[in-house]
């Protein structure tokens, strides 16, 4: 069980797994054997909808802003902010050096320069929406919980698998190196395994 009222989206820190609270603006960092609660703190975003972690600090992306935060990984203290100009951000993941967000108003997933807000590429998405995001080190995941399902996907866009998501409203993914973790609306977190 997540804390989060309205659990969205979901990151892994090497250590922690964070998840957003769309209902109270807050991001809590918990325990990935017991979902004990570590520490929080509330977003500087309103209706924030997805979380990454860049390595060193956490980005957090929101449907009602064109902005996306750098936010330091203690104190939730904004140390970037980069302006889109146009987007509905649904969720956030950094790979390869770069943001990856979905965009609810083009229903396609944008490639960033984390430092300039350059769009590098884009690529339609897979489902009806995109309510999470995650990397595996190869391929990106994607959590649709209109059709209730999970997406394996290259960087390009191009579907490799399909899986039905284990709860009734997928949100937040993070990989965590091993296993993919899947926040639902139950506010229930997944911890999930897949076969190559």
């Amino acid at each position: 069980m997540t804390p989060a009222f309205i659990p969205l989206g979901l990151a892994w820190d090497g250590s922690t797994l964070w998840n957003v609270d769309g209902y109270s603006e807050t991001l809590y960092s918990l325990n990935k054997i017991n979902g004990a609660q570590v520490r929080s703190f509330t977003s500087p975003l309103q209706v924030t909808s997805g979380v990454a972690y860049d390595g060193f600090d956490l980005w957090i992306c929101s449907e009602s802003s064109v902005d996306i935060y750098k936010v330091n990984i203690f104190n939730g203290q904004i140390q970037k902010r980069l302006n889109l100009q146009k987007g509905m951000f649904t969720a956030v993941e950094f790979a390869v050096g770069h943001l990856w967000l979905a965009d609810a108003l083009s229903n396609r997933i944008v490639e960033v320069d984390p430092d300039t807000a350059e769009i590098i590429s884009s690529f339609p998405n897979p489902g009806v929406g995109v309510d999470g995001l995650a990397f595996d080190g190869g391929s990106l995941w994607v959590a649709d919980s209109t059709t209730l399902s999970i997406f394996q996907i290259t960087l390009n866009g191009k579907v490799l698998r399909i899986f039905l998501a284990p709860g009734q409203s997928p949100r937040g993914l993070a990989f965590d190196g091993l296993y993919l973790w899947n926040a639902d609306g139950s506010q229930r977190i997944y911890q999930l395994r897949f076969q190559n």
